[in-house]
C-alpha cells in the first residue's frame, strides 16, 4: 500500500492530534481501522512511521519524512475539488495569495480590487511573511500564488507570469536621527550602529550583510530582530535604531515627520518581484484571473510598486 488520499488524511490527523482515538474520532472512523491503516502504509514503506508512547503518537523520522507528501496531496485534492465545483457553478472560489508586507496592503490588494469588479463572488485568503515563509507556505499548498522578490530556484516552484515588478528599499531612521546630521553616511558611517531587522537567514538579511561584507566591512549584529514590520519600525521611532525597509512601508511615517530617509548610497536596493505557483496542479481559475489582474496592475504604473 502506497500513500493515497484516505491514508494521507490519517497520517495527518494522527500527527496533529497525536492519538490514534482523537485521530478516529475527528475523521469519523474506528481506531482498530485507523491502527490498520497506518500498520499497512509502514509494511509497505518497511519503516515505523510513529512511535506509540504511553501518551499517544508521535511522529518518527521517517513519517515526519512524509507529512509534506501528505500535506501537498490533501491540499491538491480540496484544490481539484474546488476546480470542478467552479467550472460546474457550484462554488464561490477562493483564491489563496501571500505576498511581503510592502505589496499586501497596496499592489496586492489593488489587484484583487480590479478582478472583484467582475468577480464579486470570489473569496480571497491574503497571507503576509517574509520571502522564507512565503516559499513554505506555497509547497505546502498553503497558498497559490506568491509574490515575492526571492528568486526561488527550486524544483517545485514555478513562474506563474513572465512579469517582473519592482519596489525601493532605503534606510530609514527616527527624524531626530543623529545620522541624519552626516551629508552623504556611508557603509562605514552605519556599520557601528543599532539596526532593527529581520531574522538571521532571511532574504533581507543575507542582503543586508552581503553589502557590508562586498566593502570589505563588518556590521555590528543587528540590537532588535523580528519579523514585524511595526516591530521594527517602532524600535526605529522610539528607540533610535535603523532599519532596511521599501518606502511604501514608511511612507506614513515620513508623512507625518516621524521617520526620514538615510541616503546611503550602497543600501539603495531595488528589488524585482515575481509571481510564483507550484509546478504540481494547475492554477484554478481563480488564482489565473488574479495573475492576469496582478499583471495588469503592474503595467499600469511601469512595473514599479509604490
Amino acid at each position: 500500500m502506497t500513500l493515497d488520499l484516505r491514508s494521507a488524511t490519517i497520517l495527518l490527523e494522527c500527527a496533529r492530534s497525536g492519538s490514534l482515538g482523537r485521530a478516529a474520532v475527528a475523521l469519523n472512523l474506528t481506531q482498530p481501522a485507523v491502527t490498520r491503516m497506518l500498520k499497512r502504509l509502514e509494511d509497505s514503506y518497511g519503516a515505523p512511521l510513529f512511535e506509540r508512547t504511553t501518551r499517544g503518537v508521535v511522529p518518527t523520522i521517517y513519517g515526519k519524512a512524509l507529512l509534506p507528501y501528505a500535506e501537498l496531496m490533501v491540499s491538491e485534492s480540496a484544490n481539484a475539488g474546488d476546480l470542478i465545483r467552479q467550472m460546474r457553478g457550484a462554488s464561490r472560489g477562493v483564491v489563496r495569495v501571500g505576498g511581503v508586507a510592502s505589496l499586501v496592503g497596496g499592489f496586492i490588494l489593488s489587484a484583487i480590487g480590479l478582478m472583484r469588479r467582475e468577480h464579486r463572488d470570489v473569496q480571497f485568503h491574503i497571507v503576509e511573511e517574509l520571502e522564507d515563509r512565503l516559499l513554505d507556505s506555497l509547497k505546502q499548498g498553503d497558498i497559490d500564488l506568491a509574490v515575492s522578490p526571492e528568486p526561488y530556484g527550486d524544483d517545485e516552484i514555478a513562474l506563474a507570469t513572465p512579469d517582473t515588478f519592482h519596489d525601493l528599499a532605503s534606510v530609514f531612521a527616527a527624524a531626530d536621527h543623529p545620522v541624519h546630521g552626516i551629508a552623504a553616511p556611508t557603509l562605514a558611517d552605519v556599520a557601528p550602529l543599532d539596526w532593527a531587522l529581520p531574522p538571521e537567514g532571511t532574504p533581507v538579511m543575507r542582503e543586508w550583510r552581503r553589502r557590508f561584507h562586498h566593502q570589505g566591512i563588518e556590521p555590528a549584529a543587528p540590537c532588535l530582530v523580528s519579523r514585524s514590520v511595526p516591530v521594527i519600525k517602532s524600535a526605529a521611532i522610539s528607540h533610535r535604531m535603523l532599519c532596511w525597509l521599501p518606502q511604501p512601508l514608511v511612507g506614513d511615517e515620513v508623512a507625518r515627520g516621524e521617520m526620514a530617509r538615510v541616503p546611503v548610497a550602497e543600501l539603495e536596493w531595488r528589488r524585482a518581484f515575481r509571481v510564483y505557483r507550484r509546478k504540481m496542479g494547475l492554477m484554478t481559475p481563480s488564482a489565473a484571473i488574479l495573475v492576469d489582474c496582478i499583471r495588469k496592475i503592474g503595467h499600469s504604473t511601469g512595473g514599479e510598486i509604490a
